[in-house]
This record gives C-alpha cells, structure tokens and sequence, in this order.
C-alpha cells in the first residue's frame, strides 16, 4: 500500500521539499460559449446551470461547446426516459410459444436501459467537466479573457505566441 503524500507542513518540519508540482493556469482563455438554438428547453436550462457552475470556478472555455451541449442533450434524454419509466420496473407482453398459444410474461421495462445508459454517460461527461468531487480538483483553471499567458522563453508555446502576432 502506497503512503499518504506528506502535508506542507511536515515538509517543512522534516526539510523536505514535495516533489508534486503545482497545477500551472491552463493556457486557454476563459470564456462562455454560444447557446445552441436546437436544445430542447429541458436541454437548455441544463446548458445555462453547467455553465454557470464552471464559469464560478473559472474552468468555463468556449471550447467546452461540444461536451456540454453532449451533456446537456443526454440528460434531457435521461428526464425524458426516466419520467416515463416511472415506478414501472416490470411490464407485461405477450409471447407466443411455438403451438402458436399466446402466453403473458413479465419483463424488465426496455427504458431501464435507456435510464442506466444515459446515467453511465452523463456521469462520465461530468467527471470530463470537473462537476464531480473527486475530478473537481484536477481540472485546470482557465487564464482570465483578458490577460495573456506568459510562456517560458525557448519553449514551443512562446514560439506559437511570437508567431501569431506577426
């Protein structure tokens, strides 16, 4: 079993430096992006609370456009399938037994799946986004719109950077 990572103040108690390195500021800029005009309203309303939740924590890009209008969609499908399936877990069919006699069986609601499917994704999305406890800390945070990020001479970004002004 791996040991627990020593505090900054046990660092500082033994004359350790910890050998972590701390998040650097993403490169990419803050900002909000547009609202798709296709989202049904339960979409929508979904699209507008994930965005206001990143952008409190300053992880909201304009890049972020296709994994949360992906999000949004699929937990509008999920309300849907799970409005419908209701406290429905089992229903009843009819099958036909090969003296061709019809017989009523139940089974489990073919929206169950549907249910669990949509839960799978949106949790794997959220966890994509940083809106779960445990991948909230791992997102880095977005550099304010205004203010540029400052590379290290030599290093491919300040390169990038000299070359897009000219």
């Amino acid at each position: 079993m791996a040991r627990l990572a020593k505090t900054e103040a046990e660092h500082f108690l033994h004359g350790t430096k910890p050998q972590t390195k701390p998040l650097a500021p993403s490169a990419v800029k803050a900002g909000r992006p547009k609202y798709p005009r296709h989202l049904s309203p339960v979409a929508r309303s979904e699209f507008k609370r994930a965005c206001a939740l990143l952008e409190q924590r300053g992880h909201l890009t304009p890049a972020d456009y296709g994994v949360l209008f992906i999000y949004s969609e699929i937990f509008a499908r999920w309300l849907s399938a799970k409005q419908k399936l209701g406290d429905e877990l089992e229903v009843t069919t009819t099958i036909v037994d090969s003296h061709g006699e019809p017989h009523e069986k139940k089974v489990l609601n073919p929206l169950l799946d549907v249910v669990t499917s949509c839960e799978r994704q949106l949790l794997a999305l959220q966890k994509t986004l940083g809106l779960t406890p445990d991948a909230r800390d791992k997102v880095k945070r977005a550099a304010p719109g205004g203010e540029v990020v400052q590379f290290k001479p030599g290093s491919l970004g300040a390169y990038l950077q000299e070359n897009k002004k000219s």
